[in-house]
């Protein structure tokens, strides 16, 4: 079989050649028109995207300035697609993180689990082809690495559960590591060690017999937190979204507004903490208000007037109470207490 054909069949004998017609026609009619320069480069310098070299895949190597407009493997367009968003440090080195592992992962669903060493061979080829020096080298190894682990890992999980959670869990982490080497593995799955380890923590804490409610709780308290350090470490949580989440949990326990004030510089910042701390002022005031017109509400309800005489004078509290930009609120408030109220 001719090299240009082997990826081709390969990802036919994987029973995903319908899902990937548009990018692996068969024969020699595979091939597709480069993308124009603008749309290929992507605009962060710092991404594959930006530095494919679509030039190099040139099908006439006597036409110097086919570049933009040439056709190329279906092949190509197909691995420029899973590398694209891969990022690239100040070295040129490929970038290990969350944007890689989409890659991956889109690479993986794409090619199939049937693709032979031939066909992943080609398509390292090509990698290094359109992304010259150590990235395209790091690129090419990375994605056959990936590609192995995953069909480990689908293996693995076939396999019975004769070990504890936290023991399989740690076996899942060296056969990551093995495939794909400790550092690149442990940057990959950040994101799924640290929600994987908080899971199995929080399992420990509920099952152990020895601690009291109490302690569960406040021990569960303590890892949320750690977990939302984390989080935040990673990006994956917003400050403002931690600092709520920690407010609530302070005036649960009762904190002062200097605490919660503290709380809120140290995540935020002292403006922010300083305009929060005002808004739960007008908060505070607002919710005085209406507790204050609900009180005059009822007693108008339960005054015995007729309804058109309760109506005018509830429509007068609303109007004395709150200004006009609040009655919209109020009203919704209100509507919401009276069903608490009847239940």
């Amino acid at each position: 079989m001719p090299r240009k054909s082997i990826l081709i069949a390969s990802l036919a004998a994987a029973g995903v050649i319908g899902g990937l017609a548009y990018w692996a026609l068969p024969g020699e009619q595979s091939v597709m028109r480069a993308p124009p320069r603008a749309e290929a480069k992507d605009k962060n310098s710092d991404t594959i995207a930006y530095k494919w070299q679509w030039q190099n895949f040139s099908k006439s190597e006597s036409a110097p300035d086919a570049g933009e407009d040439s056709e190329v493997s279906a092949n190509v367009v197909l691995i420029y697609r899973i590398l694209q968003s891969m990022k690239l440090d100040e070295n040129g080195r490929v970038v290990p993180d969350q944007t890689m592992k989409e890659a991956l992962e889109q690479g993986f669903d794409e090619l199939g689990p049937n693709l032979n060493a031939a066909a992943m061979s080609e398509l390292q080829t090509l990698i290094r082809t359109g992304l010259a020096g150590q990235a395209g080298e790091e690129a090419a190894q990375i994605l056959e690495n990936y590609y192995r682990f995953r069909l480990a890992e689908r293996e693995f999980e076939g396999q019975p559960l004769d070990q504890t959670p936290a023991d399989r869990y740690e076996e899942l982490v060296q056969l990551r590591r093995s495939y794909l080497g400790a550092e690149t593995a442990d940057k990959l799955f950040e994101v799924e060690d640290t929600n994987g380890r908080h899971m199995l923590a929080a399992i420990a804490i509920q099952t152990n017999a020895n601690l009291t409610d109490e302690e569960k709780q406040t021990q569960q308290q303590a890892l949320q937190e750690q977990l939302n350090d984390r989080l935040l470490a990673l990006g994956l949580l917003a400050p403002e979204e931690a600092a709520a989440e920690k407010v609530q949990r302070l005036r649960e326990e009762g904190a002062s507004s200097a605490d919660i004030y503290a709380t809120r510089k140290e995540l935020l910042s002292a403006e922010s903490a300083r305009d929060l701390a005002a808004a739960d002022r007008e908060e505070a005031a607002w919710q005085s208000r209406f507790n204050g017109f609900w009180q005059a509400r009822r007693y108008v309800v339960q005054a015995g007037l007729d309804e058109v005489e309760r109506e005018r004078q509830i429509e007068q509290l609303f109007e004395q109470y709150f200004s006009p930009e609040e009655r919209e609120r109020a009203r919704l408030t209100s509507s919401d207490w009276q069903a608490r109220d009847a239940k």
